[in-house]
């Protein structure tokens, strides 16, 4: 687009960065007043981008492309995961679960005075719990998968599993080969990420994870009925175990690993085991000094049993490639992070406009068989959206590209820089634009001010008049709009209460 000159994105990247620094700082006060009360607060991201559009299509077999709410979900879900693998590496209560504990150094001096030094090797070494926890993850997910291929679900009633189940079934479903090869004829393939049912559990404030029930006569909630392992496994009601969830492996992993006095009856002996089972795991076998026998050592009552007895019936090499599989996710989900298009002010129109795209690359790849096509960042979203329904995706790209389209994750960067230069170049020649887009607040939000002024100049009489656009008043329109959403992340992050937009930058028209 012409109009969004390099000049203009420039002073607006700027502009709106300097506010941040600004409020984060707190060199001067931001020119927003603080909201007195929780009503006043700006609600970001706004709640209606989140309605289900397309609703009356069944999602399991819905031969269509996603939709402006399931990414936006999908953003919430990414933004979710990043917030709890930070979790998991600050945790100090997690660092003594999994023996990461400070080697410091006390040495004496001359003069018989001691000095105890930093443990410098500590952050390194707490890096570690990340693909420890994706370990217990994995075996937890396949858990629950063995449960659901054997029992089933009653009806159309779905019951969400913990968080850490979430995302492998997310990353196995991202691996569209690898999912299809294992899971073509289980039940497993017929459900797509329940989007709504994850959205009801997200916090979009902290970003934490509450699970809760979906609505339905034969499903009951696990998380309801047990607050612990040891209610669980101590009830003996027949008539709650055959309504039981399939999400039986017990409640979140990151609680469960937990240290303190909270969770300490929970969580005895679970410290002195998981060493012996992350260090086998890491190899991808089976712990060997771990047997049956041993199980008879553990109060029946202790989650730890059932983790042991997950690691012991484990496919071990499935369980590897999952693990690899949500490792190389980390990349992705931190970039949607860095770019935190959730809380953007241009949400809906940047989901909008990768949907559109998404729908343009694979007409691009239909068109260029045999070649490799490397998607920007914001198909990428809509793409691994679409890969979240597995039968649907199967079905709707056969449909629009002629054959199955896998997403290989693990290509390496080499490749993928020719790729993307030769994907440039064909959408160069088959769309007449530019395919890379920066993707930054600015940017997207001068982009939707830009079509939004075509749209309302577009019943003018005047051709000429149709396209004379105040482009010192767009970028200042812009530029109020991704300032005042910055000081309201900043705000978040502070912990301070949320700035209120001035009437005077309001918008006086809806475009």
């Amino acid at each position: 687009m012409t109009l969004a000159c390099r000049n203009t994105q420039e002073v607006l990247h700027n502009g709106s960065k300097a506010v941040l620094r600004t409020c984060i700082n707190n060199t001067i006060n931001p020119p927003y007043q603080s909201a007195r009360n929780p009503e006043e607060e700006p609600v970001i991201p706004d709640t209606t981008v989140f309605e289900q559009d397309n609703a009356s299509l069944p999602l399991a077999h819905a031969e269509r492309l996603p939709t402006v709410a399931e990414c936006a979900i999908h953003l919430e879900l990414l933004e979710t995961l990043f917030h709890l693998r930070q979790q998991i590496l600050q945790s100090g209560d997690i660092d003594k679960t999994m023996g990461t504990t400070p080697n410091r150094q006390t040495k004496t001096g001359y003069n018989g005075d001691t000095k105890t030094f930093k443990d410098d090797t500590l952050e390194s070494r707490r890096q570690t719990k990340w693909p420890r926890f994706i370990e217990f993850a994995v075996v937890r997910f396949l858990d629950w998968r063995a449960r659901l291929a054997k029992e089933g679900d009653k009806g159309d009633a779905f019951t969400l599993p913990p968080l850490d189940v979430i995302m492998v079934w997310h990353t196995f479903l991202l691996n569209p080969l690898l999912f299809n090869k294992h899971c073509r004829t289980e039940k497993l393939y017929e459900f797509p990420l329940p989007w709504q049912a994850i959205h009801k559990c997200i916090n979009n404030g902290d970003w934490s994870f509450a699970p809760q029930a979906e609505a339905g006569a034969d499903s009951l909630s696990l998380f309801e009925l047990f607050s612990t392992w040891d209610s669980y496994l101590a009830d003996q009601r027949s008539d709650v175990k055959s309504k039981l969830s399939l999400a039986s492996i017990g409640t979140d992993l990151f609680d469960t690993t937990q240290t303190d006095s909270a969770s300490a009856t929970r969580t005895s002996n679970f410290p002195s085991i998981l060493s012996s089972l992350t260090s086998s795991s890491t190899r991808t076998q089976k712990p060997q000094h771990i047997t049956r026998e041993d199980l008879e050592t553990l109060p029946a009552t202790n989650p730890v049993r059932a983790h042991v007895e997950m690691f012991l019936s484990v496919d071990v090499n499935l369980a590897r490639e999952l693990k690899a599989a949500v490792l190389r996710q980390n990349s992705f989900v931190d970039k949607m992070h860095s770019h935190l298009w959730i809380r953007s002010p241009s949400l809906q129109d940047t989901l909008a406009r990768s949907l559109s795209r998404y729908s343009q690359f694979l007409l691009l790849m239909r068109r260029n068989r045999g070649k490799m096509m490397v998607p920007t960042l914001d198909i990428d979203l809509a793409w691994h959206t679409h890969q979240c329904a597995a039968s649907g995706y199967v079905q709707e790209t056969k449909k629009r590209v002629g054959r199955f389209v896998n997403h290989d994750d693990s290509i390496g960067k080499g490749d993928l820089d020719t790729g993307s230069g030769e994907t440039r170049r064909l959408w160069r020649l088959q769309f007449g634009g530019e395919y890379h887009i920066c993707g930054c607040w600015d940017c997207e939000m001068l982009t939707s001010e830009i079509e939004k002024e075509f749209k309302y100049r577009g019943g003018a009489d005047d051709e000429d008049e149709k396209y004379q656009i105040d482009m010192q008043a767009v970028a200042e329109r812009v530029d109020n709009k991704v300032r005042f959403y910055r000081a309201v992340e900043a705000a978040r992050r502070k912990g301070h209460a949320l700035p209120v937009m001035p009437r005077s930058q309001k918008p006086e028209r809806v475009l």
